[in-house]
């Protein structure tokens, strides 16, 4: 209960919470692609993206649950081609685009696992939560042995620009990761999701509404 009053509180403060909706951004992804995003009085516009179901991740190549999301996002952009679009934002500045760029490309051989590890033991110790990244941890193992690469937009904190500063103050967020907003087609804040998210969760929210799209027409 605690935890979707908690979704509920960061969905409505994103929505109603901010006095800088309409503010547009330029982001440059690790590959030299332009993104616009466009604040909206329910969510944001992101261009070239218009029609699509959006992932916006906050993340950083240290960060362990954020890693173990990789296979989740890399799965999903694969089986849902024609209708998702996830852009994926570093938030350290210490990596640059052109580091990013090589661990699209290197994807399963970049990631280093150690950073897992320590992210397993000490900050998942509790056997709840080493239950439920068991099945992540076994994910990315295959991930790293498959050799694939990253088959979605990164973006270096710096090619960011003010678009962090303006999702902290319109969600605040505090910085904490992997943080991860999920926009509609329409642009409309569908979710928002802190810390690692399970497949099923991603999947039921994409499937709730692509559903809610059909239902329309």
């Amino acid at each position: 209960m605690r935890r979707i009053l908690s979704i509920f509180l960061l969905l409505a403060t994103f929505i109603y919470g901010a006095n800088t909706q309409k503010e547009v951004f330029k982001v440059k992804t690790a590959s030299g692609k332009e993104l616009t995003f466009r604040g909206t009085d329910e969510g944001l516009i992101v261009s070239p993206y218009e029609g699509k179901i959006v992932f916006i991740e906050f993340w950083g190549t240290w960060c362990g649950p954020c890693l173990l999301s990789i296979p989740h996002h890399v799965t999903l952009q694969e089986k849902y081609k024609n209708d998702l679009r996830i852009v994926a934002i570093e938030t350290s500045p210490k990596v640059t685009a052109k580091e990013l760029l090589k661990f699209k490309k290197s994807g399963s051989k970049a990631i280093d696992m150690s950073k897992v590890q320590w992210f397993l033991d000490n900050k998942a110790k509790d056997p709840r939560a080493k239950a439920y990244f068991k099945k992540p941890v076994k994910e990315l193992e295959d991930f790293i042995k498959s050799g694939k690469a990253i088959n979605y937009d990164l973006v270096s904190s710096k090619d960011a620009g003010d678009f962090l500063y303006y999702i902290s103050q319109r969600a605040q967020w505090r910085g904490s990761i992997p943080f991860l907003i999920i926009l509609d087609k329409k642009g409309n804040v569908a979710d928002i999701i802190e810390g690692m998210p399970s497949e099923d969760r991603l999947l039921a929210t994409i499937k709730r509404i692509l559903d809610k799209e059909k239902s329309k027409k």
